[in-house]
């Protein structure tokens, strides 16, 4: 029997993964469904963050968080389709927006991925490095794969009063 972290679920494969349930024995899990499930488990603070931001959208209560941290909530309401609290997390810098939330608010979510996708585009994003290439530029360095020769690099945006925010189009 092996034990699995995914998100917030903890699953339970037999060898022949025939029996995949979680720790709650209402809830049957299975090999096709084990990838919409958010790749990395939110730290207590960045889950304190994640609630309190998504209330009111106010960027200050992700003060002190790096930016590792900041692309893991932006992942997570991906994950939870709180496409508004993506929106929020993209630089607010008016050299870089690319386009405006009644913008956004206008993309059909077909066109956002599925969870699917973002399981693979995101999975090791957590374990990645910060390279920072400015005062307020950078981006994560990650594994894109299994394979630690195909790095992915996520662009970050640090605004005026200090906080990192996702790049639009972050994905390199």
């Amino acid at each position: 029997m092996v034990n699995l972290r995914y998100g917030y679920v903890e699953f339970f494969m037999t060898e022949d993964k025939s029996n995949t349930s979680t720790k709650d024995p209402n809830v049957k899990i299975n090999d096709d469904n084990i990838a919409s499930i958010c790749p990395f488990t939110l730290t207590h603070s960045e889950e304190k963050a994640y609630g309190s931001f998504q209330n009111d959208l106010n960027l200050m209560r992700l003060e002190g968080l790096g930016p590792i941290s900041i692309a893991k909530l932006y992942v997570k309401a991906g994950f939870d389709k709180k496409y508004n609290v993506q929106y929020a997390l993209y630089t607010d810098r008016p050299e870089y927006v690319q386009w405006s939330k009644e913008e956004d608010e206008k993309i059909p979510a077909s066109d956002r991925g599925t969870n699917e996708q973002n399981h693979i585009r995101f999975k090791n994003i957590d374990m990645g490095r910060f390279l920072q290439k400015s005062d307020y530029e950078g981006y994560i360095e990650h594994d894109s794969s299994d394979s630690s020769e195909a790095k992915s690099g996520f662009q970050m945006i640090k605004n005026e009063n200090g906080v990192w925010q996702i790049a639009f189009s972050p994905i390199q």
